[in-house]
C-alpha cells in the first residue's frame, strides 16, 4: 500500500528564502540574482568595443605673444589619429570655424583643442594653451600752453596716441586729467602741466608732461609797465 504523501511544510525563514528571484546555473547549487546576471552580461558585451578603440592625442601649434589691437590669427591643432580637431576659446576672444581667433580685449584667453573620436578612436584628452593678451600702449601728452602774467590760467588739455580698433577716449573707463605743478624756485621756477588718472581694461598709459609758459609784463625804465 502506497504511503500517502503529506503536504510540504516550511518554516517562515524557509519561505522567505524561496521567495527571492534567482537563476540556477548548471547542476550546482550556486544561485545568482537577476540583477547581478544582467550586469555581468552587459560588462561582457562592452569589453570588445572598448578594446577595439585606439587611444589618440591632440596638440596645439605654437603661436606668438599677443596684445590688444593685434590682427586676428589662426590657431592650428593636430590629432595623432589624423581626425579633424575643433578649436574653442574662453576669455576676451572669439574663434570661427577655421580656427581664426579675434582678440576682443586684454586679459587671459584659454585656447582648447578637442577631438571627440569615432568608431576607431576614443575621444582625446583636450589640449589647452593659455594666452596672456597684453594691454595696448597709449601715450597721453599734455599740450603746452601760454599765458600772460596776471591772466586766468588757460584750460589744460591732453592728446592721445595709440588707440586701436578705431576706438577713442570714449572707450576709456576714465579719461586723463591735467594739473598744474610748480617746480623749482626763483628764476628757475617752472610750471609743468602733468596728465594722470586715466583708467582702462585694455590700455596701459605713458604720460608726457607739458609746459605752461607765463609771459612776464615788460617794465619801463621808471619801473612802470
Amino acid at each position: 500500500m502506497l504511503a500517502k504523501a503529506e503536504p510540504l511544510q516550511y518554516t517562515p525563514r524557509q519561505l522567505k528564502a524561496r521567495s527571492k528571484p534567482g537563476i540556477l546555473m548548471g547542476t550546482g547549487t550556486m544561485r545568482l540574482s537577476v540583477s547581478c546576471m544582467a550586469g555581468f552580461l552587459c560588462l561582457l558585451a562592452g569589453l570588445p568595443a572598448l578594446e577595439a578603440k585606439e587611444v589618440q592625442t591632440v596638440k596645439i601649434s605654437r603661436f606668438s605673444a599677443k596684445k590688444y589691437g593685434d590682427k586676428p590669427f589662426v590657431v592650428t591643432a593636430k590629432s595623432s589619429s589624423k581626425l579633424p580637431v575643433s578649436i574653442f576659446v574662453n576669455g576676451p576672444a572669439s574663434v570661427d570655424k577655421r580656427g581664426k581667433i579675434t582678440i576682443k580685449g586684454a586679459g587671459k584667453v584659454r585656447v582648447f583643442a578637442v577631438q571627440m573620436g569615432n568608431d576607431q578612436f576614443m575621444p582625446a584628452k583636450p589640449a589647452m594653451v593659455t594666452l596672456e593678451v597684453a594691454k595696448a600702449s597709449l601715450v597721453i601728452r599734455a599740450e603746452d600752453k601760454k599765458m600772460k602774467e596776471g591772466e586766468k590760467t588757460p584750460e589744460l588739455t591732453v592728446t592721445y596716441k595709440g588707440f586701436v580698433n578705431a576706438e577713442s577716449v570714449k572707450n576709456l573707463t576714465k579719461p586723463a586729467v591735467a594739473k598744474l605743478v610748480e617746480t623749482g624756485k626763483g628764476k628757475r621756477k617752472k610750471h609743468k602741466i602733468v596728465p594722470s588718472g586715466s583708467e582702462s581694461m585694455n590700455y596701459s598709459f605713458n604720460y608726457v608732461s607739458g609746459d605752461l609758459e607765463i609771459i612776464r609784463k615788460k617794465k619801463s625804465f621808471f619801473g612802470r609797465n
